[in-house]
């Protein structure tokens, strides 16, 4: 089964990677953008319970003081929504994971065997006012290196990830 696990900061923790990319898009000459928020990817396929993928979320992905995860199955979503801009940049094929080698040995240090995979992304969520020609600007100077990264494309509707109905952490 393919799990995709989305890790950003709990409400009212500083968003350094959110902070400094809205700075960055200012610097380009954007004024538009009036926030940026950061989230780590990660899509772990094998053959997990869901016992273990929460194990695996709450002990290695995430920091419970300062983050939250939501833990969700099937495709990613659509780029764009009423409110925000979704840029989501994944590594190419071929092109080694840094992050990939250390969550799988991680995680068999949990005990847990049977993954057979650990993918990861950078997902940027940006508000603010916005056309096409801006966003591709903002993603081909600042969100990802052509050479090594690609942005992935948006999924038919109906193919998006469902949230499970909980959120990793209940406390905030």
């Amino acid at each position: 089964m393919l799990y995709k696990i989305e890790v950003k900061d709990k409400r009212g923790i500083f968003d350094a990677v959110g902070s400094g990319i809205k700075k960055d898009i200012l610097d380009l000459g954007i004024t538009s953008v009036d926030e940026v928020n950061f989230v780590q990817v990660y899509a772990i396929d094998g053959d997990i319970s869901q016992e273990e993928i929460e194990k695996i979320c709450s002990e290695i992905l995430t920091d419970s003081i300062s983050q939250d995860y939501l833990l969700l199955t099937n495709e990613p979503e659509n780029h764009r929504t009423k409110e925000h801009f979704v840029v989501e940049v994944a590594y190419n094929p071929g092109v080694m994971d840094p992050v990939e080698e250390s969550t799988l040995k991680a995680i068999n240090d949990l005990g847990i065997n049977t993954v057979n995979s650990v993918k990861t992304a950078r997902k940027y969520l940006v508000y603010g006012k916005l056309n096409e020609h801006q966003l591709k600007i903002i993603s081909e100077k600042l969100l990802y290196n052509k050479l090594i990264q690609h942005v992935v494309k948006p999924q038919t509707p109906g193919a998006q990830f469902k949230i499970t109905p909980r959120l990793a952490t209940d406390s905030s």
